[in-house]
């Protein structure tokens, strides 16, 4: 049975499979990041990394997260412990992948200041603010999806408009740097990055017509192929976004948002059509399993690419960056195997 993003029953392969793309080429752009040499990071190689590693990654990331939280009928509470438990988590994991850097520092070896990278606004501390914040707009918006989407317009315009609130040396730069801000260890910042996750939630909240509409015209070829054109013909623009991190991608504004929700709307036409034809596949299979351990991979991932960062930063050719990549998803997969095979219930 063909199962789709679009209050599916069942398991949603569709998700998973968005899910699953999208932490391989996070894992990607990571080695890139903190392998890579300058060189290749700079190369039109370089800039294909990172545009495979932004779009692809946290906006599916956070609109799919939206789009169920949306179906969720948990209570406050729920959203609260959750929230916490992804953000401090977060911060715990930030120390986790800089434990080799902090036993470099204890040795005297390095300089560099831990503050900002225990203070990393990433992608957990991202996703737990985001489930702080969905309760209270809750009470506000109810179902009203045209509230939500507004919102989420609005969070990106806002990001273009708002003050820069990185105070260099200042203390008070850590905390802000998960809302707003240029500070150098603000990748992923409430403001826009919440935008994609209110963009999810109403778009679960859609009224069943437009459900339908939206469902035919990626289904339709005379629709889809159009839109997937328009998609390829402006990568241009989106490559000049996502191959500038701190300047423009991590603190993008309203244009590249809505750019975004096109290549959204492209890239899940493309994962229903990949499901419905080669959703058995054993490549396809593996990629969803990588979307259902999505959390479990991310935090592994990140501690291998950390620690190991600390010995090859800016080193690695393309080459080994590639073997690199090869290694760590293999490795990630196993240790995410048999964390689930050791947490299993009756285990």
């Amino acid at each position: 049975m063909e199962r789709e993003l679009f209050r599916g029953s069942g398991r949603n392969e569709t998700a998973d499979l968005l899910k699953g793309f999208a932490v391989i080429l996070m894992i990607q752009v990571h080695i890139l990041e903190q392998f890579s040499t300058p060189e290749l990071f700079e190369s039109l190689a370089g800039k294909i990394s990172l545009f495979l590693g932004g779009p692809f990654c946290a906006p599916v990331f956070m609109a799919v997260m939206g789009y169920f939280l949306a179906g969720s009928s948990r209570k406050t509470g729920y959203f609260i412990r959750r929230g916490l438990l992804l953000f401090f988590g977060g911060l715990l994991l930030n120390v986790g992948r800089s434990a080799n850097l902090v036993f470099h520092i204890a040795r005297g070896e390095f300089s560099q200041n831990l503050l900002s990278y225990f203070f990393g606004a990433d992608i957990l501390t991202l996703a737990g603010l985001s489930i702080l914040i969905i309760p209270v707009l809750r009470t506000i918006f109810r179902e009203s999806w045209w509230s939500w989407f507004l919102t989420a317009i609005i969070m990106a315009i806002t990001s273009s408009f708002l003050p820069d609130l990185y105070i260099p040396g200042s203390p008070i730069s850590y905390p802000l740097s998960f809302l707003r801000g240029h500070a150098p260890w603000s990748y992923f910042p409430l403001i826009p990055w919440l935008s994609y996750i209110l963009l999810g939630y109403s778009f679960r909240l859609l009224p069943e017509n437009l459900t339908n509409i939206i469902r035919a015209g990626l289904h339709d070829k005379r629709v889809f192929i159009p839109l997937l054109i328009a998609v390829i013909v402006t990568i241009p623009y989106a490559f000049s976004i996502t191959s500038d991190l701190q300047g423009k991608y991590y603190h993008h504004g309203l244009f590249f948002f809505l750019w975004t929700i096109l290549f959204l709307a492209a890239w899940v036409g493309v994962m229903i059509r990949a499901e419905k034809r080669g959703g058995g596949a054993s490549l396809l299979q593996f990629i969803k399993w990588t979307g259902k351990n999505v959390t479990v991979i991310y935090v592994i991932q990140w501690l291998i690419i950390g620690n190991l960062a600390t010995e090859l930063y800016g080193t690695q050719g393309a080459g080994f960056s590639l073997l690199w990549f090869v290694i760590i998803l293999a490795a990630s997969s196993l240790l995410a195997w048999v964390y689930r095979k050791m947490t299993a219930p009756g285990h």
